[in-house]
């Protein structure tokens, strides 16, 4: 099996044991440190994506993050930061809960216009769009690579959706941790497909889901992640 992350361990346990591999030897190539990082914003003081105060919170960032993409020369006096310098590519901004992404969608289309499009392609190079992982990850290659990746939750299976729910009762009569064996692995193999485009590129990638820094799994996000560079832009903002 070729392709990107698929466990934590070097030997892959977790993910053999999800599609009935048995003794296999597991080789990793590592993206290039140097030419293959992505820049990660990860903002910690951001509440939790199921209390009240998410919503407004988490469109605040989204609205300050494209300002900065679309208006990158409002001080410029201060330094500006090396993402901006680029040649304008466009925004995607991921928000899989529907009502939601129809309100980040309206209060972008009142500052941005008709830059802004919902789940809608071509993509033009200064456009804003708004989609769920699903059409991220069936339009990425098509799609021009973004300058600016924001990501508003983490892609945890919903326990809602049938299939899951029934994964999630297996590993439950197998007395096996469900989350760590299944959901968890199955957002960083997401999260890690849908950041790759950023690589080549360099890219900003917005994570605006604290659990990635107040929860014990945190680490485990982060690795998927590698190789990245933390930056804290958003406070040359303000």
């Amino acid at each position: 099996m070729i392709g990107g992350w698929l466990d934590w361990d070097t030997d892959a346990a977790i993910y053999r044991r999800q599609i009935g591999f048995g003794a296999s030897t597991c080789l990793k190539f590592a993206p290039n440190r140097q030419s293959e990082h992505i820049q990660l914003y990860l903002p910690e003081r951001l509440p939790l994506p199921n209390t009240p105060e998410f919503k407004a919170a988490m469109i605040q960032q989204v609205l300050r993050l494209c300002r900065g993409g679309m208006l990158g020369q409002r001080h410029p006096a201060r330094p500006t930061p090396e993402w901006l310098t680029l040649a304008r590519r466009p925004a995607v901004i991921i928000v899989e809960d529907v009502p939601l992404r129809a309100q980040v969608a309206a209060a972008l289309a009142a500052e941005f216009g008709s830059t802004v499009q919902v789940e809608r392609s071509p993509l033009p190079a200064d456009g804003i769009l708004i989609c769920s992982w699903q059409f991220w990850r069936r339009g990425q290659q098509q799609l021009p690579t973004p300058q600016l990746l924001a990501i508003a939750t983490l892609p945890i299976p919903s326990l809602e959706h049938p299939l899951v729910a029934s994964r999630v009762a297996y590993h439950k009569r197998q007395h096996q941790d469900w989350f760590r064996h299944y959901l968890l692995p199955t957002a960083l193999r997401e999260l890690q497909r849908a950041v790759q485009p950023m690589r080549q590129a360099q890219g900003v990638v917005a994570l605006l889901d604290s659990r990635a820094s107040r929860r014990s799994y945190g680490p485990k996000i982060l690795e998927a992640l590698e190789p990245l560079a933390r930056i804290n832009y958003i406070d040359w903002l303000s």
